[in-house]
């Protein structure tokens, strides 16, 4: 898949770290010109600094996705740019905990800003591009959370799951040219994770649910990414691939 994106230009959401920084770099090392984006300057910068290693073929753009002039501002400037967008990976997460009874209606909306709303927001800009020119390829990154009920994450799981069933819908406006679908990860090996699992006791607790018996490091989110955008994934559009080491698939009856 050495030339796969040789010629195009692949936009990421929340390209600073974790899965959208190592697809950010997977797609550089097959020839694409990418775009990341982040609302961390620092944190953009240096990521920026680390794939110009790749490849001189990085743009970076300090975006907060949840405000809808800023993802406006930044793809009408690529796009002028390089007259296309070929790829765009939805990635930019937040995530807001708590009790549905703790909750407020800000904390509770805070969690579809980036994970839902955002995604909305770009593919409404993006998808007359890639239907004009009668090629582009949308790839949603979703969550396991999406799939089950989890405890203190009902905003986000909602939010994760009515993504699941935005990429569907999508996929089937989008059609005949335009593929879209969705990737859905565990646990995966990223700064978020680390925050939120901070001590090895729980770490351990966390990999023992895991029927691989380990937590995914973000390239291995980032090659099905990249199989998925690409045109090796030419037939498959509106899909959900599970990519959780397992996790979901066990019942998990007393084991």
């Amino acid at each position: 898949m050495k030339n796969t994106f040789e010629n195009e230009v692949v936009y990421i959401t929340g390209a600073s770290a974790g899965i959208g920084y190592a697809t950010a770099q997977l797609c550089l090392q097959y020839g694409a010109t990418v775009v990341i984006t982040g609302r961390n300057k620092d944190n953009l910068d240096k990521a920026q600094k680390e794939l110009l290693k790749v490849s001189s073929k990085v743009v970076a753009h300090n975006v907060d996705v949840s405000i809808e002039s800023e993802i406006d501002d930044s793809l009408e400037e690529i796009y002028k740019s390089f007259g296309k967008v070929d790829g765009l990976i939805n990635n930019a997460p937040s995530i807001h905990t708590g009790k549905i009874v703790d909750l407020d209606l800000a904390a509770w909306r805070t969690n579809f800003k980036a994970n839902l709303d955002a995604v909305f927001l770009t593919t409404k800009k993006v998808l007359p591009w890639m239907q004009e020119a009668k090629k582009g390829s949308i790839v949603n990154v979703a969550s396991v959370v999406g799939l089950k009920g989890v405890a203190y994450m009902s905003a986000y799981g909602a939010a994760k799951a009515g993504l699941i069933n935005f990429t569907r819908a999508t996929a089937i406006e989008s059609a005949p040219h335009v593929r879209v679908n969705c990737i859905i990860p565990g646990a995966v090996m990223t700064p978020a994770t680390e925050r939120a699992i901070p001590d090895d006791k729980l770490m351990e607790a966390t990999v023992n649910t895991i029927p691989l018996k380990r937590i995914a490091e973000p390239a291995e989110l980032a090659k099905p990414i990249a199989f998925l955008l690409s045109s090796d994934a030419s037939f498959i559009t509106g899909a959900s691939l599970v990519v959780d080491g397992g996790k979901t698939a066990d019942l998990n009856a007393g084991n």
